[in-house]
Parts: structure tokens; C-alpha cells; sequence
């Protein structure tokens, strides 16, 4: 009797290089890359440029122009090839704290280490994004450098921590020889009249919270009709200003005591 021939068995070739491209250009693949949008609790709200939700929007949209050509190098962008001690506003760069100084109860003076004598370079009025992360939630909080506009190797931050505060409990782990993320700088706004007309131009956390034209009884009576707590206002301005703002605040309900005219 002569035994049935097995069928052998069937050998599984391995992906050639097209096979492993079109396997990483799944639409599933793509939407792993996609940015995240940030956490109400990654903006200072301090009105920074760019704000963390402006960088959201421009990798979102340079995450879209490259699922739409199927071309992953665009996801690079062109991102700063700046020293690494040197502040970049988009992104986080590292610095060593070299000293951390309790003067009072609950606030700190801490110093970061800069290379050599280089300085920070930041004009009156600048400010820096520090990122903390507490509980595996990101924060950022908004801080103004207090050592001297020519301090040479060092910048300094005067923090007062609180007790229930996020960044709070992040800053009281720091221990000398830790390394916190900033980046920055931002601020250094100049006024000039009449340049502000469209909402579009402004950081996104200011979008929504600017209004354009001229400050009269409905507007007023919109802004206290959303303060969750009895209003105070304080109003400096020219004579004729103070003026109208007292008579608005009047009749938007609020009684005298509750304003102040400088």
C-alpha cells in the first residue's frame, strides 16, 4: 500500500519592503501619529505666544497635509537647531537647578545653571513657561525671571507655592541638581493704537475673552452677568472715561462701594 504524499506544509514568505510601507500607511497607523490636544491644565492662561493650543493646531495641521499626501517627513517640520541652553518659545529646553533658597514659609528663590557666562537674554516685562507634571497630569504655569537683566551663568525665580497648587507640589520636590523645563521667552508687548482689530491675531487663550469697539452699557452689563462672585471694578482712565464707566456701572446694578475710580 502506498502511503498518501503529505501536503507540505505552507511556508509564510516574509513582507518585502512595499508590503511593510503599506503596512505602516494604515489609516489606523496614521491616527496613532496624530497630535494630541493639550489639557486645560497645560495653559498658563497668560495669554503667551504661541500658546500651547497654537502649536496643537499647527502639528494638527501638518499632521493633516501629511495623512493626505501619505508622506511622514512632512511631520518633521522645521523645528530649531538652536545650542541647547539657548530659550526656544515652542519648545522645552532643559535647565539644571543649582541652588534653591526657602526665604519664607511657603516661597522659594531658585537658581537654574546657565553654561559658561552666557546670559538669558530676556527684556523687562518677559516671562517663561515652566512644565510640571504632578500625578501623571502636565501642567505649565507662567513665571518672571528676578535675577539681574545681566546676570552672567545663572537666571533666578522667586515661586510662592501653595497648598493645594499642582505646580506647587512639583516645585517642593525640586532638590539642587534637578532639571526643570522652560521655554520662552514671551511678553515684551507694544502698544500702539488702533492694532488690534482682529481676534484671529491674538494667542489663542485671548480669542474668546477680547472684544472689539467701544466699552458701553451692554457690554458692562454682559461682564457682570458672568462673575460668579459679587463684582469689584476698577477703572483708570481719562476723566471722561471714569465718567461713563461709573454711570454704566450704576446702572448695570452695582452700587457704589462696589467700584473704585482712579
Amino acid at each position: 500500500m502506498v502511503a498518501p504524499h503529505p501536503h507540505p506544509q505552507t511556508a509564510q514568505a516574509p513582507l518585502t519592503m512595499d508590503e511593510e510601507e503599506e503596512d505602516s500607511d494604515t489609516e489606523e497607523a496614521w491616527l496613532q501619529l496624530r497630535p494630541v490636544e493639550p489639557s486645560p491644565s497645560q495653559c498658563c492662561g497668560g495669554g503667551c505666544s504661541p500658546c500651547v493650543f497654537d502649536l496643537y493646531h499647527l502639528d494638527l495641521a501638518r499632521w493633516e497635509a501629511a495623512r493626505a499626501s501619505r508622506d511622514r517627513s512632512l511631520l518633521n517640520g522645521e523645528k530649531s537647531q538652536s545650542r541647547p541652553f539657548q530659550l526656544n518659545p515652542e519648545t522645552f529646553v532643559g535647565f539644571c537647578i543649582s541652588a534653591m533658597e526657602k526665604v519664607t514659609q511657603d516661597t522659594y528663590r531658585v537658581r537654574f545653571a546657565l553654561p559658561g557666562n552666557s546670559q538669558l537674554g530676556l527684556w523687562p516685562g518677559q516671562h517663561l513657561i515652566l512644565r510640571g507634571r504632578v500625578n501623571d497630569l502636565e501642567i505649565q504655569r507662567a513665571y518672571t525671571p528676578i535675577s539681574p537683566s545681566n546676570a552672567k551663568g545663572y537666571f533666578d525665580v522667586l515661586i510662592k507655592c501653595y497648598q493645594t497648587g499642582l505646580m506647587s507640589q512639583y516645585v517642593e520636590s525640586w532638590r539642587p541638581g534637578d532639571t526643570a523645563f522652560w521655554r520662552g521667552p514671551f511678553g515684551g508687548f507694544f502698544y500702539k493704537p488702533n492694532q488690534e482689530n482682529s481676534a484671529e491675531q491674538l494667542p489663542w487663550s485671548y480669542q474668546e475673552k477680547t472684544r472689539f469697539g467701544r466699552l458701553g452699557q451692554e457690554l458692562v452689563e454682559e461682564l457682570l452677568s458672568h462673575c460668579r462672585r459679587k463684582p469689584f471694578a476698577l477703572v483708570c482712565g481719562s476723566a471722561e472715561f471714569t465718567k461713563d464707566m461709573a454711570r454704566c456701572l450704576l446702572g448695570a446694578g452695582l452700587a457704589q462701594d462696589s467700584y473704585f475710580l482712579f
